[in-house]
């Protein structure tokens, strides 16, 4: 009888290992499937917020040249600053995103206060180029969050 006492040891020593093994792969696939899921929700929330930007500084564009009119480029700055990208983003993306609605604020301040001269001057060229800049930027920095190089 006591040669059965280090084999049942043995067995529940392996059977507890086993479990604990099995336990930490069950969280890390866990782990696994949760950072997956939120790079793919990011991946379309970047998408799509980097496309809404570009429809806004495409209305920007059209504004300028007496295309649109001003309602249009105020109801997309309205749609630009309300997007879920908040919810799922880091503090850089979140930061690159305030920028560069501060610069497109600044070209959307000479269509409602500024004359068309004014739009020629190179204040306003500065400010445009600008706000390329911070879209740019934005991209990068999104880039970066989602480890795209």
């Amino acid at each position: 009888m006591d040669f059965w006492i280090p084999l049942l040891g043995g067995a529940l020593g392996a059977a507890l290992i086993n479990g604990i093994l099995a336990l930490h792969k069950l969280r890390r696939d866990r782990l696994n499937e949760h950072e997956q899921w939120l790079r793919n929700e990011k991946i379309e929330t970047y998408s799509q917020y980097l496309e809404i930007i570009r429809l806004g500084d495409l209305t920007l564009e059209h504004a300028i040249v007496g295309a649109v009119s001003l309602d249009q480029v105020l109801a997309s700055k309205d749609h630009i600053g309300g997007h879920r990208l908040r919810l799922i983003s880091p503090k850089a993306v979140r930061e690159a995103t305030k920028h560069h609605i501060e610069k497109r604020a600044e070209v959307v301040d000479f269509l409602e206060h500024r004359s068309f001269e004014t739009w020629q001057s190179p204040a306003f060229k500065a400010a445009n180029e600008a706000l390329y800049q911070s879209r740019m930027n934005l991209a990068e920095v999104m880039a970066e969050d989602l480890r795209i190089t």
